[in-house]
């Protein structure tokens, strides 16, 4: 098995996201785990919307377009669980730990339909308040881990979750230019859920602008995507989560 030593210096030495994420996966596969989902659930310790969080996933299409499908973002319990933990846990604990609505329970049978035979949830602290989740799952076998072996999976996940703010260059550095009231208006817009056709309705202008507006905003805050942008504006205060 790969050991965390390692697996913390290939991170260090990884350049992109998609190379982080690369290497998290690999590393993952050696407990046995297939896919893995990474959200950001809170910002400076205030929940963000759920629809927002998602940083990067490899969940199985199928299983992903349900999720969508039936907005189980907004609902699902593992994400609302790991607001309240500080300890790795695993999916089948939730019903034992907190009340579910059919809804949830729903969510949770597709998971076991779509060949998920098991799944851990790590919450992970980093950067600038930030709680986010790893959401690990296998199809092949139980995860049957000890505490030593999850506790080093959550410092897996907790390096990968400061790597990616380093990467994506998401900090506390203030933008060389300021954001506009209207770059600012957008931006929250973006951080609301809304897609380009929609801020496009909202502002009373045409979806390129908007895109023009959003490329403008990447530049000043030095990101490269919309989630980048909405944690670095409210990391700075621009906008609120």
């Amino acid at each position: 098995m790969t050991t965390l030593e390692s697996f913390i210096s290939l991170t260090q030495s990884s350049e992109t996201e998609d190379d982080l994420y690369r290497a998290l996966s690999a590393y993952l596969k050696t407990y046995g785990i297939d896919h893995f989902a990474y959200f950001i659930i809170a910002q400076k310790l205030r929940a963000m919307p759920p629809h927002m969080g998602l940083v990067t996933h490899t969940y199985p299409r199928d299983l992903t377009k349900l999720y969508l499908k039936n907005n189980f973002v907004e609902i699902d319990p593992i994400i609302q669980q790991c607001l309240t933990e500080s300890r790795p846990f695993h999916w089948n604990e939730v019903a034992a730990k907190r009340p579910l609505n059919d809804k949830q329970k729903q969510m949770l049978k597709d998971y076991e339909a779509s060949g998920l035979i098991d799944g851990i949830a790590v919450p992970v602290f980093g950067p600038m308040g930030t709680i986010a989740v790893f959401s690990l799952a296998t199809k092949s076998t139980t995860l049957d881990l000890s505490d030593s072996q999850l506790q080093t999976l959550q410092f897996a996940c907790v390096q990968v979750h400061n790597r990616y703010f380093d990467i994506a260059k998401i900090g506390d550095d203030a933008p060389t230019k300021r954001l506009s009231p209207r770059e600012q208006e957008a931006l929250a817009l973006v951080a609301d859920g809304l897609a380009s056709p929609a801020i496009a309705e909202r502002l009373g202008v045409s979806e390129n602008t908007v895109d023009t507006m959003l490329r403008r905003i990447f530049v000043k805050l030095n990101v490269n995507n919309r989630i980048s942008a909405v944690l670095k504006a409210i990391g700075l205060g621009l906008i609120l989560p």
